[in-house]
């Protein structure tokens, strides 16, 4: 009994990575649940019978996507720290989850473009997590600003702030590999030069604005 509800999960997850790869590579109208079930090494029934259709299956991969970012941004993980550390943690673990998946930003910009089913797992998905996270980051700028540390922001304009320059990097990469003819090692080199002035750049905008006529 065990061992064939340990197969079914394995079956399901396999199913699922499998997508997670083709839809990243091709996009949700550039994939069958076909080439799914041909690649994972079931049939197709079996992809119907865990996920139904492929809107479903792809719902539950842009999900998946779309947590795991925003998970990135969660307090409890950096627990002990200074608010400027704890900043720094965000920020780095964010932009490095990127430079794991660097096709995640235009496959994000090509779905929204192309699929309306992202609009509303987007719109979802942050309605059920963002507020949460907004709200404990809130509160720890709110200390910071009263103790004169650092500005008055909101949470949602810093985090927006974060994500928009984190992404940019990858939104531009293949123009950069291009241009530049970076291999390898020179990406991965770009990646921890910008990883750094991200983090200068977000730590220095938040700084007390001082007041030129004193």
């Amino acid at each position: 009994m065990a061992k064939h509800k340990d197969e079914k999960e394995g079956m399901e997850l396999s199913i699922l990575n499998v997508a997670d790869e083709l839809f990243m590579e091709k996009g949700y109208n550039g994939v069958s649940t076909t080439e799914i079930a041909q690649k994972v090494g079931c049939n197709q029934a079996l992809i119907h019978y865990y996920y139904r259709t492929k809107a479903n299956l792809f719902q539950k991969v842009f999900e998946n996507k779309l947590r795991f970012l925003i998970s990135l941004f969660e307090v409890s993980e950096y627990e002990g720290l200074s608010f400027e550390d704890k900043l720094k943690m965000r920020i780095e673990s964010h932009f490095d989850a990127l430079a794991q998946n660097p096709k995640l930003p235009m496959f994000v910009l090509n779905e929204l473009k192309n699929n309306p089913i992202t609009i509303d797992l987007i719109r979802e998905t942050f309605k059920n997590n963002v507020p949460y996270l907004t709200g404990s980051l809130e509160k720890e700028l709110q200390e910071e600003y009263k103790a004169g540390r650092i500005r008055e922001i909101s949470a949602l304009d810093l985090m927006i702030n974060i994500t928009s320059l984190n992404i940019f990097t990858f939104l531009t990469l293949p123009i950069m590999e291009y241009v530049f003819g970076l291999d390898e090692e020179s990406t991965n080199m770009l990646f921890e030069i910008r990883k750094k002035e991200i983090v200068i750049t977000v730590l220095n905008s938040i700084r007390p604005i001082k007041d030129s006529n004193k």
